[in-house]
């Protein structure tokens, strides 16, 4: 089953042998698996490396939505390591602190520069791990999110979350595996959002410019319906 998949979807090139600390087990949309280790992306193909040496290339959209995910966590990381470098020094744009602050934070906990927003389309997400249609929504932002990111999409989420305690937010964001920026718990500027835009109900998702003004006010229909197509309406 193993050979059929990838002999049917990859092209294979013989090259150095993978490190065995960075095997993993990848499997297809249709549920066969192979160990290899991650070597690079470029677009919608994945290049993975056989223990033997090995190269294969895969399209995205043939691995399972397992390892979609990891990798677009894997690549959001990356882009975040970055971007968070180049930004910590960078003035924050006026209209983003008055945005989202002078401060976000990760999925890590770690403190993020809003200037890293810049340029992008941005995603509110009013949402709370109490909330079971936030439970429903929040899988479908994230595969919708980590396409995006693999497209290159200048797009970022930043969470405003309604729980009643840190421990909790951090819980879910961990559960549903959540790549996305966030406002810290507790901040203030959660509740002037929630103010500024009549956040009644959650889930909630607002599409902003990096200016602040609304491009969607219903991102949350426009995921569900059209997936990481949504953006090129933005």
């Amino acid at each position: 089953m193993k050979h059929v998949f990838f002999g049917l979807l990859l092209l294979m090139v013989a090259i150095t042998g993978a490190r065995a600390q960075d095997i993993r087990t990848w499997t297809s949309a249709s549920g066969a698996t192979i160990e290899a280790a991650f070597v690079s992306q470029q677009a919608d193909v994945v290049i993975l490396q056989k223990p033997d040496g090995e190269k294969l290339r895969i399209r995205l959209n043939q691995l399972s939505p397992a390892d979609q995910r990891f990798l677009g966590e894997r690549r959001t990381a990356g882009l975040n390591r970055k971007s968070t470098a180049d930004a910590e020094d960078a003035p924050i744009p006026p209209a983003l602190q008055d945005l989202v602050g002078r401060k976000l934070v990760n999925a890590k906990g770690h403190r993020v520069s809003p200037a890293t927003l810049a340029g992008k389309k941005i995603g509110l997400y009013f949402s709370a791990s109490w909330c079971p249609p936030c439970h429903a929504f929040t899988p479908v932002l994230v595969k919708a999110y980590n396409e995006m990111q693999t497209a290159s999409k200048p797009f970022e989420v930043v969470l405003i979350c309604l729980d009643r305690s840190e421990a909790d937010m951090r819980r879910y964001m961990d559960e549903f595996n959540m790549p996305w920026l966030a406002i810290p718990f507790g901040d203030k500027v959660g509740n002037a959002l929630q103010s500024k835009f009549r956040v009644n109900g959650i889930p909630t998702l607002i599409i902003v410019d990096d200016a602040g003004q609304t491009i969607a006010a219903d991102g949350r229909g426009q995921i569900t319906s059209r997936g990481a197509a949504a953006f090129d309406s933005w």
